[in-house]
Order: C-alpha cells, then sequence, then structure tokens
C-alpha cells in the first residue's frame, strides 16, 4: 500500500508557480511529476481530496469548478491510488458544472454509482441533484 499524501502538498502543487517557488515547497512539483507518470506511489483519500476543494475555494479563492477540474485532473496520475475513484470523478464532474454543496455531489454521486434508492435527508438541494430524499421517521 502506498504512503498518503496531505492536503497542504496538494494545495502546494495546485497553487504555487513553479518559478516563484520558495524553496521549502519546491519539491512538490518534481513530486506530482513522478506521481503522473508512475514512478512514485501516494495514496489520496477522499477526505484529504475534499478537504483540499475546501481549502482551494475558500481559502485561495480558486472558482469551484475550476478547483474541481483541477482536482480531478489529479485522479489521473498513475501514481496515485484513490479509493473510489470512479464515484469521486462524478462529484468533482458535479462540482464543476454546479453551483452545490460539496457534500451534496458525493451523496448524490454515491446514489448514482451504487444504485442507492436516496438519501435520508431534509436537504431539499439533494433532490434538485435526483436524489429521491427518504423519510425520516
Amino acid at each position: 500500500m502506498a504512503d498518503p499524501v496531505d492536503t497542504n502538498v496538494i494545495v502546494r502543487y495546485l497553487v504555487e508557480d513553479p518559478d516563484t517557488v520558495s524553496p521549502e515547497f519546491r519539491g512538490v512539483f518534481p513530486f506530482f511529476e513522478k506521481l503522473e507518470r508512475g514512478e512514485r506511489r501516494a495514496l489520496l483519500t477522499p477526505l484529504v481530496l475534499f478537504q483540499s476543494y475546501f481549502v482551494l475555494t475558500s481559502y485561495y479563492t480558486v472558482p469551484r469548478p475550476q478547483a474541481a477540474a483541477r482536482l480531478r485532473d489529479l485522479l489521473s496520475f498513475k501514481g496515485l491510488a484513490v479509493p473510489e475513484k470512479s464515484l469521486l470523478r462524478t462529484c468533482l464532474d458535479t462540482l464543476a458544472e454546479r453551483s452545490v454543496d460539496l457534500v451534496d455531489a458525493y451523496l448524490a454521486a454515491l446514489c448514482a454509482g451504487r444504485d442507492l434508492k436516496g438519501v435520508y435527508s431534509f436537504d431539499e438541494s439533494l433532490a434538485k441533484l435526483g436524489v429521491e430524499l427518504l423519510a425520516v421517521d
């Protein structure tokens, strides 16, 4: 099993400029080049992916569609092991295309990907994503 990569490494890779990056973060670019080619392995967990999206869109104010697209690109890196990769692709696609909450996008992708009936929720925004709201009773 590959060792996990943390949010701060992903965010540095996505927000820094290789020409102006400070020396302490310079290694992030060769690291991801190796991951892209499959010369190095790392584990990208869904929680880290989601936290990266949150940091990019909130702290760095990267537009939501751009943040989702950049993170989706990482999923194709040969050296990144990503649990639930297909489900996360669908979730990131939804985030790139629609102004929805991260968790709502994930739950909609989960329901579609696993042929689930719906979600126990009161959140009408899930229904707008085609998710059936199951009665909480």
